[in-house]
């Protein structure tokens, strides 16, 4: 009998500790660092049910936009990081939960929002913990927007605050991609048409889309070759069938070659390379 009420006690006492504020926490955060998000998630909301004016609310939504993020939900992330800052704007969760915001408007592309983020952040916390951070961002940020005038201000901005800081070097190889980026040519959406409807595929060669150009145009000749074919035989089934075929084709080069030069202009690949070597983590 005794050592059962011992077992007891220490379950009532494992108990408690988990029901208590910081213990809640605790393994809302154990979840989260265990990827076990949903969990993560249950965790924060049972405290922020539990301790609607608990000392740890704000930590609780920090942890609960977090997990909404990594999980894949950014729109709830954005949602709970709005919430906490505009709540808790005078603490570090609410601090933090601007910057974060930003981060994930970088990921969602919304350039715009992600910049204003960033502009809030340094005007109301300008000496904040992600002032060298938040600066470096909006210089990527302005540099995805392709608005290079701008970033180039804010990297020279990051280099007179913090002449020896943390972030120098990815400063200065920002600023050196930026400048490629300004020197590359933009590719006539008209001109790759026009290329394509002379020389099918040519477009695409106009684009530096080799692989796409090879195919159009080798494609495109066998079709001819096949009508050429059917008129030197006098097959007109023959004709009529890769005449068809071809028209198809045809289009779809035109088509394809100004797509190519949008996307060549777009510069998908840089922007991707910006964003995995400059923006910051959770």
């Amino acid at each position: 009998m005794k050592r059962f009420l011992i077992f007891l006690y220490f379950i009532s006492s494992a108990l408690t500790a988990l029901s208590s504020e910081k213990g809640i926490i605790d393994l809302a955060d154990y979840h989260y660092n265990r990827k076990e998000y949903y969990y993560s998630i249950t965790e924060s909301m049972r405290y922020q049910y539990l301790y609607p004016r608990g000392e740890l609310y704000s930590q609780s939504m920090l942890i609960t936009g977090k997990s909404y993020y990594k999980g894949g939900d950014s729109g709830r992330a954005l949602s709970v990081f709005s919430e906490c800052y505009n709540r808790f704007t005078d603490s570090e969760a609410g601090e933090r939960a601007l910057f974060y915001s930003g981060l994930i408007r970088i990921d969602s592309e919304s350039y715009n929002y992600a910049a204003k983020n960033f502009r809030e952040y340094n005007y109301v916390y300008n000496n904040g913990i992600f002032l060298e951070e938040s600066i470096i961002n909006l210089s990527l940020v302005y540099a995805l927007a392709e608005n290079y005038d701008e970033a180039g201000k804010k990297i020279a901005g990051y280099r007179e605050i913090f002449p020896e800081g943390k972030y120098i070097k990815q400063a200065e190889e920002l600023s050196v991609l930026i400048k490629e980026a300004e020197s590359r040519p933009e590719k006539s959406l008209l001109g790759a048409g026009l290329l394509s409807a002379v020389v099918p595929g040519s477009g695409y060669f106009y684009t530096e889309n080799y692989m796409l150009g090879i195919f159009s145009f080798g494609t495109n000749a066998a079709l001819i070759y096949g009508i050429y074919d059917g008129y030197k035989k006098k097959k007109q089934f023959q004709m009529i069938f890769f005449s068809v075929i071809e028209f198809s084709f045809y289009n779809y080069s035109l088509a394809g070659s100004i797509k190519s030069a949008h996307e060549y202009n777009e510069n998908k690949d840089f922007k991707k390379e910006l964003v995995l070597k400059f923006k910051s983590e959770f």
